[in-house]
């Protein structure tokens, strides 16, 4: 499977990909939080070949116990709090040779980082920055090329089919409806609004 050379966000870069990183110690004995960025988060144990960096170290990890927005785990050779914070921030990567290859219409969603972002219209209107998950679903982020008047220069697109009804990885584009977008972050923002008034009058 093809991949982009040229990408410089920081979960992609060559062959490389950031499956997770690791964050703050947990507890006396050197466990420490990690933050899972594979679709299934437990599909980050599955990886044997571990890296803390694309090409770096080996790194060693077993699960201890999920949390709500991660988990706690274990790294090999570490066995105290201390040892644990020089962890923190390291990012987890593997090589693309060891993901599963994706059928043809498939892919992974590292491989929307650097993409084309395109209007209904066929016109390009940025790029694909990133690909997030705060917990509800899948978001791209999107670097504008031109902001948006009270919505500034990123966007967080839902990533449905309604709103990102396209996605050519080979033809180095997806197809965003702004439109339909636009029209939901105008909705919630009035529905904001209006709560902010009606706590102020009560």
């Amino acid at each position: 499977m093809a991949t982009n050379q040229n990408r410089d966000n920081a979960g992609v870069e060559g062959d490389w990909i950031m499956v997770g990183a690791l964050g703050a110690p947990h507890g006396v004995k050197g466990a420490v939080r990690l933050k899972s960025f594979t679709d299934v988060a437990d599909a980050v144990f599955a990886f044997d070949h571990l890296h803390d960096g694309p090409n770096g170290k080996a790194v060693r990890i077993a699960k201890e116990r999920a949390t709500k927005d991660g988990f706690v785990v274990r790294v090999e050779g570490i066995s105290s709090p201390e040892a644990a914070k020089t962890l923190r921030g390291v990012q987890l990567w593997v090589h693309r040779d060891v993901l599963a290859p994706a059928d043809d219409d498939e892919f992974y969603l590292a491989d929307l980082i650097g993409l084309e972002a395109r209007d209904m219209s066929g016109i390009r209107i940025g790029r694909v920055n990133a690909v997030e998950n705060f917990g509800a679903e899948d978001l791209i982020e999107l670097v504008l090329d031109e902001p948006i008047k009270g919505l500034g220069r990123f966007a967080f697109v839902p990533f449905r089919m309604e709103l990102v009804p396209d996605v050519s990885v080979s033809g180095g584009f997806l197809t965003v409806d702004m439109v339909r977008w636009q029209e939901n972050q105008t909705g919630k923002i009035a529905e904001s609004q209006a709560e902010n008034i009606e706590k102020s009058e009560g």
